[in-house]
């Protein structure tokens, strides 16, 4: 444990600017998307055209304003989470930092976890955290217009992905983490272009699935016993899909060289 939280620290002290870099431009992307959805969206006139009143116009507006930055700001942070997940390694494709990581007095084991933690707290740090800031900021600005004074946190959370049923949101939930392990394999085996070209294999993966869910007709099965059955199984392959990814990342990882290919770690 004592090897491990040294490990753990070593990763926190050489990844710090990353994370503040990250954390600070992703805090600019969600003060950008305030800013647009001011300057973009339906004017304060119209506004009070449609609701008659202008108290009730400008309340209307701050609300369908954060409603929109909410939405925009779940999918930043998305695709941040696989932005880091798959360009976790990306130091360690260069020879020098190679050496220095191999001939660290740790297990694989104590290296891969604790780089796993960096990435879970480097994740919401830079992609979550941010965009309180971002709304704190935007409610001092609101508090020194004639705008009402609303929170966008609320509608920030709202967008996170739902469903009808406990079954519904595990299933959500349980496939967007397969897609960020996919992304954390695709990390640790490409070494160039991490995020870019596993985006792409998601993406033929995604339609290669969605070819098979229609070319067996599940999508009849819309209610019933059908319908949890196919939930339960999505859940299934999502978990399976997670445990993979991970331990092929791992056992990749477990197997690098200080000389690989040029693309790939192998």
């Amino acid at each position: 444990m004592t090897r491990f939280g040294r490990v753990l620290k070593l990763d926190f002290v050489e990844g710090r600017k990353a994370m503040m870099w990250g954390a600070l431009c992703m805090l600019l992307l969600y003060l950008f998307f305030f800013w647009f959805a001011h300057v973009m969206g339906f004017s304060s006139q119209a506004f009070v055209d449609y609701y008659g009143t202008y108290e009730v116009a400008m309340e209307m507006r701050v609300h369908a304003l954060c409603e929109a930055v909410g939405a925009f700001g779940v999918v930043a942070m998305f695709i941040f989470f696989l932005i880091a997940a798959s360009t976790l390694y990306r130091d360690e494709q260069k020879k020098q930092q190679r050496i220095a990581w191999l001939m660290l007095p740790a297990s694989n084991l104590e290296k891969f976890l604790s780089r796993w933690v960096y990435l879970l707290v480097f994740s919401l740090v830079g992609g979550l955290l941010p965009f309180f800031v971002a709304d704190l900021i935007h409610m001092a600005y609101l508090s020194m217009t004639d705008y009402p004074v609303m929170a966008a946190t609320d509608d920030f959370f709202h967008f996170f992905p739902q469903g009808d049923s406990w079954l519904s949101v595990t299933r959500v939930y349980a496939f967007l983490v397969g897609i960020h392990a996919f992304y954390l394999l695709g990390g640790v085996f490409f070494r160039k272009y991490h995020f870019i070209v596993t985006s792409a294999l998601a993406v033929l993966i995604l339609i290669f699935l969605a070819s098979c869910y229609n070319m067996i007709g599940l999508y009849k099965y819309n209610d019933g016993v059908g319908y949890l059955a196919i939930e339960a199984g999505i859940i299934v392959l999502s978990i399976l899909a997670v445990v993979g990814f991970s331990w092929l990342a791992y056992w990749l990882f477990c197997r690098w060289q200080v000389v690989t290919r040029k693309f790939a770690n192998v």
